[in-house]
Order: C-alpha cells, then sequence, then structure tokens
C-alpha cells in the first residue's frame, strides 16, 4: 500500500508537463475537429439552400416577361433524363443523354427542335424522334446528347453530393418564345447507373435570363430570353472511395500508435520509425488528388491528410518526451506513464476526428 502512495506522488515538473502535454493535445485537437466538422457541416447543410435558390427566377418580374404581347409564343417544355454518361470531376464536365420536348399552339413557322441550345454546353448529337400536330398543339422530341461544363464542389470529396443542372435556352428572344415547364410530366430514369453515386432528387424550373449586351444592334436593348432549367442531385453510394483515398493513412496512423507504445513498455527509441509513416501519409494525398481539378476547394480530403500529419507529428513528440524523461531524470517510472497517458489520449481523440469529419461530410439520405 505504501509503495502504490509513493507512486501517486509527483514532483512539480511531472505534473507540469503532463498537464501542458494532456491540455495542449486535448485543446489543439479537439479545435481542429470541431472547426473541420463545423466546416463540413455547413457545407453539407447548405445544399438545401442552394437547391431551393435555383428553382427561382429572380429576373422575371423585373423584365415583366408574364406581359409580354401576343406575338409571344408559350411553349411547353419538358425533358426525361436517360443516362449519365460521363461524370468528369477532373476535368470539370458531364454528358448525359435526354429527350427534350416542347409543345405550343400556333405559330405554324416555329421550329423549336431546331432552334434551342443548352447553355453552357456542347451538343454532341441531336435526333428528332416526333415533330407532329395534335388537336391544334404541335409536339416536337427530340433526343439530346450533351456535355455540360461544370463546376464542381469538392469540399466533402469523397463523401461529397453533387447537383447537376443544365438550361435549355431557345435561339430566339423571349419577344417571340417563352418557355414554361412540363414539370408533371419530366422525370429521369430511375435505373441511371452511375458509378459511385445514386439520384437524390431531380426538378425543373422556368427561367429568364437577362444579358448585360445588346450585341450592338442598333436600337435595342439587352436581350431577354427566355430558359427551362433541369436539375438533379445525386450522393456518394457509400464509403469505398473515402477508403481507397485514406486506407494508407489509417495503415501509418496505426504504425504511429504501434512506436509509441514499443517507447512506452520498451526501453527502445523507435523514432527512427517515424520518416516511414510520414512518407506513406504523403504518399497517399496524391490518391485523392490526382481524381479532383487543380482548382481544388480545400475540404474533407484535407483535413483527413492533415490530421494524419498532425498524428504523426504528435506521435513524435511523445516518443521524443518519453526518451528525455528517461535520459535526463532517469525516472523509467514516470517516463512510461507519461507514455501510457499520452499515447491513450492521442489515440482517443485521433480515432474521434476520424470517426467526426465523414460523419459530419457524408448526407445520408
Amino acid at each position: 500500500m505504501r509503495g502504490f502512495m509513493k507512486r501517486i506522488v509527483f514532483e512539480k515538473w511531472q505534473i507540469k508537463k503532463l498537464l501542458v502535454w494532456f491540455l495542449g493535445f486535448v485543446i489543439l485537437g479537439g479545435g481542429y475537429i470541431c472547426y473541420t466538422t463545423y466546416t463540413l457541416y455547413n457545407d453539407k447543410s447548405g445544399e438545401e439552400y442552394y437547391w431551393q435558390k435555383n428553382l427561382l427566377d429572380r429576373d422575371a418580374e423585373a423584365v415583366g416577361i408574364e406581359q409580354l404581347g401576343e406575338e409571344t409564343t408559350r411553349v411547353f417544355t419538358g425533358t426525361y433524363i436517360e443516362s449519365v454518361k460521363e461524370l468528369a470531376l477532373r476535368s470539370s464536365y458531364y454528358r448525359i443523354v435526354c429527350s427534350v420536348w416542347f409543345r405550343w399552339q400556333g405559330d405554324d413557322e416555329l421550329d423549336m427542335v431546331n432552334n434551342f441550345h443548352v447553355y453552357n454546353g456542347t451538343t454532341n448529337k441531336l435526333e428528332v424522334m416526333e415533330d407532329t400536330t395534335i388537336d391544334g398543339w404541335r409536339y416536337q422530341r427530340c433526343r439530346l446528347d450533351v456535355t455540360v461544363n461544370n463546376d464542381f464542389w469538392t469540399v466533402r470529396f469523397p463523401l461529397e453530393s453533387h447537383q447537376l443542372r443544365f438550361y435549355i435556352e431557345p435561339n430566339m428572344p423571349a419577344s417571340r418564345v417563352v418557355l414554361e415547364k412540363d414539370g408533371d410530366n419530366s422525370s429521369y430514369n430511375p435505373n441511371i447507373g452511375i458509378p459511385g453515386f445514386y439520384i437524390v432528387r431531380h426538378d425543373t424550373a422556368e427561367f429568364t435570363q437577362v444579358y448585360d449586351t445588346s450585341y450592338g444592334k442598333a436600337g435595342s436593348e439587352n436581350e431577354v430570353t427566355s430558359e427551362f432549367m433541369t436539375q438533379m442531385e445525386i450522393n456518394r453510394n457509400g464509403l469505398g472511395l473515402y477508403a481507397k483515398c485514406f486506407i494508407a493513412l489509417f495503415g501509418t496512423s496505426l504504425w504511429v500508435f504501434i512506436t509509441m507504445f514499443l517507447c512506452t513498455y520498451h526501453r527502445v527509441d523507435p523514432l527512427s520509425m517515424i520518416p516511414a509513416a510520414l512518407f506513406g501519409t504523403v504518399s497517399n494525398i496524391m490518391v485523392g488528388a490526382n481524381l479532383l481539378p487543380d482548382s481544388l476547394s480545400i475540404g474533407l480530403l484535407e483535413y483527413v491528410n492533415a490530421w494524419g500529419i498532425l498524428t504523426i507529428i504528435a506521435g513524435a513528440l511523445t516518443i521524443i518526451n518519453i526518451n528525455r524523461i528517461r535520459s535526463k531524470h532517469g525516472d523509467n517510472q514516470f517516463a512510461a506513464l507519461f507514455g501510457r497517458i499520452m499515447s491513450f489520449t492521442l489515440m482517443f481523440i485521433v480515432v474521434l476526428g476520424h470517426i467526426l469529419m465523414p460523419l459530419s461530410a457524408y448526407m445520408a439520405v
């Protein structure tokens, strides 16, 4: 009993060292976790706002599109997404195949199926499927294969979601044609296979585009066109890519903990083993970086990789302190106690970060 009582009596320098390093790990590690999880969660929560915001036509009232003259033809427009042929995050584009249809009354000279384009997109192929008149309604439908440039938001990569939207715009001003959405009939193929993703939701909207130029035409005001927008949200279907991006990092973190326990429970200096872990972590960073564009938004990928580097640094500092206690003070008992406390503290914080960061980023639908 007396031996036990002696063990729990610490000198001032021992108490100071324990408190400084314990609180340092907890405060710095906890602060980093709070910052990263807050940032990731806010980005995830903002998807709903961004989705709803893009359904609002901010310019329609300003240009008085509802008060256009009788010469304006209102064309009901809809889309049916058949497939997503490519989704290239690194090259910032996606390619889809969809059916597009137009339905209107009057204006027999109007040929919508051959007089529209996809804003910020390149048409690969357009095939006219139907062109007929039924009960006074002109109906045209085509199959459109189009590549759309898209700035993918990668803050939560590789557990991110994406909102894919494209705008169908007539080659005529709104004074001639106004597109009205056929939302009830617009949809998507439920069997679309997008590797690594599944579809969360789909919607359509009408838009008014007010250009900031008259294209130099004398006596003309800035051109106003009508647009039909289709949007679809996709979400990662699991943790497969996440594991691929960080499996080497998890291994190096485990290696750090092994070296710390070796130093704690055995009188060895495994500090020379740390550079191998650092090399593995740095090499692991390139796995995810090669999948993304150079203009990468800082987010989950960087946070987790930085967390791995910080783990290695914290482990190295712990080993240095254990060796310092043994060499300077000759106190093997306190060195082992310090090693155990710091090792378990660091392990708890590191594991907590690896749990909370992906949970904060992944949108479980």
